[in-house]
């Protein structure tokens, strides 16, 4: 199998760049159908609430893309053996990338570089939001998310990581809302790994739901959820913080995690944008810890 047709007698340089665009390309596609990046949603409506110029959300959304490709690729090319096996991967996708992977990485370069020059041509602030995510979603692909608990955490710094792309980094308001995000995150991953449970099992994989159960799992993410809530209460909005609780009431076992996962992110987004047009516009009492 080959990533891409390709008529005969076409150099090996132009058919290995071929190769690497189509595996970006599998990589972006499979996410959005997964509806999956919504960090660059969160980030750019955070930029967008601070106020912050509209060269600089330019600049950072186009920063944000190419952050999302390279991670998301990232991942990809430490996972493709695990994701050969596991049930509910785009098995054609994951076999091209198999078979491609010397391009795969190579595109992982090609899009690393270039984040780091722009992440340090525009301040140190992007250039350290490029290296954390570049390090701690390596580290979690390759290691943290076989370990129990550990992997619920490191997703909730990816969160955070993330959403450090729509503010500069000595901006109080901007790491009040990320931390929110952050939480968030660790909510949403509780959904993804009891969501996988069968599959990563049958990898080997330790993840919290593999070895604390189903149950137990479920129950960090409810506590996550009141976590969420009582955080928003103090720091941000009391009002939007009750209703962050109706996540509460949504269902997280195995059989609904796909429908949890998206009436989660209903609920969660409504709040986000609640929470920072309150900001922008100065809306609505304020967390107890920030006044109002």
């Amino acid at each position: 199998m080959t990533a891409t047709k390709t008529r005969p007698g076409t150099p090996p340089i132009l058919r290995r760049t071929t190769s690497a665009f189509r595996l970006l390309a599998d990589s972006a596609t499979y996410r959005v159908s997964r509806r999956e990046g919504g960090n660059l949603v969160t980030s750019m409506t955070l930029a967008l609430a601070l106020a912050l110029p509209i060269g600089d959300v330019t600049y950072r959304l186009l920063f944000g893309i190419l952050l999302n490709l390279f991670v998301y690729l990232l991942n990809d090319c430490i996972d493709v053996r695990i994701d050969l096996v596991a049930s509910g991967r785009d098995v054609e996708r994951t076999r091209r990338l198999h078979e491609h992977i010397s391009e795969g990485w190579a595109m992982v370069i090609v899009l690393g570089a270039p984040l780091a020059v722009l992440g340090a041509v525009h301040s140190v602030g992007l250039l350290v939001t490029f290296v954390i995510n570049a390090v701690l979603i390596a580290a979690y692909s390759r290691w943290l998310k076989r370990l129990p608990v550990v992997d619920i955490l490191a997703m909730a710094g990816w969160g955070l990581a993330m959403a450090m792309v729509g503010f500069p980094l000595d901006l109080s308001a901007g790491w009040r809302f990320a931390v929110l995000l952050a939480i968030l995150c660790a909510v949403t991953e509780v959904v993804q790994v009891v969501r996988d449970f069968s599959s990563d099992r049958r990898a080997g994989l330790r993840t919290t739901a593999v070895v604390l159960g189903i149950g137990p799992t479920v129950w960090i993410g409810r506590g996550l959820i009141f976590v969420a809530a009582a955080y928003t209460f103090l720091a941000l909005n009391p009002i939007v913080a009750v209703a962050l609780l109706l996540a509460s009431l949504v269902p997280l076992d195995e059989s609904n995690a796909v429908r949890s996962w998206d009436r989660l992110r209903i609920i969660f987004g409504l709040a986000w944008l609640t929470l920072l047009i309150c900001h922008r516009f100065d809306l609505g009492p304020g967390g107890w810890l920030v006044g109002g």
